[in-house]
């Protein structure tokens, strides 16, 4: 493959190409107010058996698309500049003028083309689009999708935005301080269990995922029934990832802001990045669901890692605390090594990776995937069917040899 071929193909498809399969999207849901009720959630499986689709409240329509001019195009005379974004919209650039092999840029693009169930692709380096692609449907990544448990990633942001407001005391302290609605009757080994523990899903209850997610979410309370799971371990001492634990963490954001958890994030997170969030699940008693059914477009995850590379600073304005983005991407717990590696505080840190990175990983395929050294980040959106173990190693794969293995400067290690 020469390099001219490739840049040409690298433009092609960033702007959707021909040759891509055109896939029906659904129909929005109809508006309702943040204060309206959703219906009861059907039963469904988050990182585990391919659900049903779930029920979706809208939260106001998608903002217009902006007219595109020349988006999708490489510009070759934007060659770097700062590593910051800056502005109200993406910026593009050519791989070449950010430091990246095109022809290996453009394999990895195509190998995840061939993934079965792609939606789209995003690439991002030094604050700049330098690969877009859309696989099942056109501008795929200006169109609101489910992240699915990606969406636990954002709520890491507002608790570390709610610790350094004071809001919460510390990472040590306890669930029952935190939901004391919730605390009377809660069993004396419970009690111990920290933000800290709930945060890197060893809280040490029963997990409410995979084949225990229909039941947990038929309840009339989700805070309450997350809480009544038996306890397998003591806190902090084994990893168990479920969504319970996600959905506290959003009980416990409304209690300690006063506000709703999507009244939070609106103030305090999404507007001033200018993303927005077009559904979210609201649990029977009135909390948004922690960590699943939020539906964005991938142009506006995006911003959320790239205000991770950021070190947390956005136009100038220290959003989330730099401390915090350090903290919540450590390694808090093992995980699970054979599949997305180990856990921070609702952030995975990918195995086998030569560089430190971190991902929000949503059931069926979606993913925020952050390489600081690299100044790089990638949103990948797939259909919301469960694709297995073998099928997320070979993405990772990809993403590790072809897309940040591109970087001319920062090369993987053989």
């Amino acid at each position: 493959m020469t390099r001219a071929w490739a840049s040409a193909l690298a433009a092609l498809l960033l702007l959707g190409g021909p040759g891509c399969s055109v896939e029906g999207e659904p129909a929005p849901a109809p508006a309702a107010t943040e204060a309206a009720e959703p219906p009861p959630a059907p039963a469904e499986t988050e990182l585990g058996v391919p659900p049903p689709a779930p029920a979706e409240t809208e939260l106001g329509g998608p903002p217009p698309a902006p007219a595109e001019t020349e988006l999708g195009r490489f510009r070759r005379e934007d060659d770097s500049g700062g590593a910051e974004f800056s502005g109200a919209d993406w910026q593009t650039a050519t791989p070449e003028s950010q430091g990246l092999d095109p022809e290996l840029l453009a394999r990895g693009v195509e190998r995840v083309r061939g993934l079965s169930g792609a939606r789209s692709l995003l690439v991002v380096r030094n604050a700049r689009i330098v690969a877009e692609a859309s696989f099942a449907g056109p501008d795929l990544n200006r169109r609101p999708h489910d992240v699915k448990s990606a969406s636990k990633s954002l709520l890491s942001a507002l608790v570390g935005i709610a610790l350094e407001e004071g809001w919460i005391d510390g990472l040590d302290t306890s669930i029952a301080r935190l939901l004391p609605r919730y605390a009377e009757g809660l069993a004396p080994e419970k009690r111990g269990i920290t933000l800290a523990d709930v945060l890197a899903m060893s809280p040490g209850l029963a997990s409410t995922s995979g084949e225990h997610y229909g039941a947990w979410v038929s309840s009339r309370d989700w805070t309450r029934a997350a809480l009544a799971r038996p306890m397998t371990a003591a806190p902090g001492e084994e990893f168990s990832y479920s969504t319970g634990s996600s959905h506290l963490v959003s009980a416990i954001l409304t209690e300690a802001s006063g506000k709703s958890t999507l009244e939070l994030a609106r103030e305090r997170l999404l507007g001033p990045l200018g993303m927005e969030v077009h559904s979210w699940q609201r649990s029977p008693e009135g909390y948004y669901l922690g960590g699943n059914s939020v539906r964005m477009t991938p142009r506006d995850l995006a911003r959320l890692g790239q205000l991770y590379l950021q070190e947390g600073r956005w136009n100038g304005r220290q959003v989330v605390p730099a401390s915090w983005v350090r903290e919540s991407t450590r390694r808090r717990a093992e995980g699970w090594p054979w599949r997305y590696g180990a856990y921070g505080y609702f952030w995975w840190l990918p195995p086998d990776d030569p560089w430190d990175s971190y991902a929000a990983v949503g059931y069926g395929g979606q993913f925020l995937y952050v390489v600081p050294e690299l100044r790089m980040l990638l949103v990948m959106t797939s259909t919301l069917a469960g694709k297995g173990e073998a099928w997320d190693r070979k993405a990772f794969a990809i993403f590790r040899e072809d897309i940040f293995g591109s970087s001319l400067d920062h090369p993987p290690t053989p």
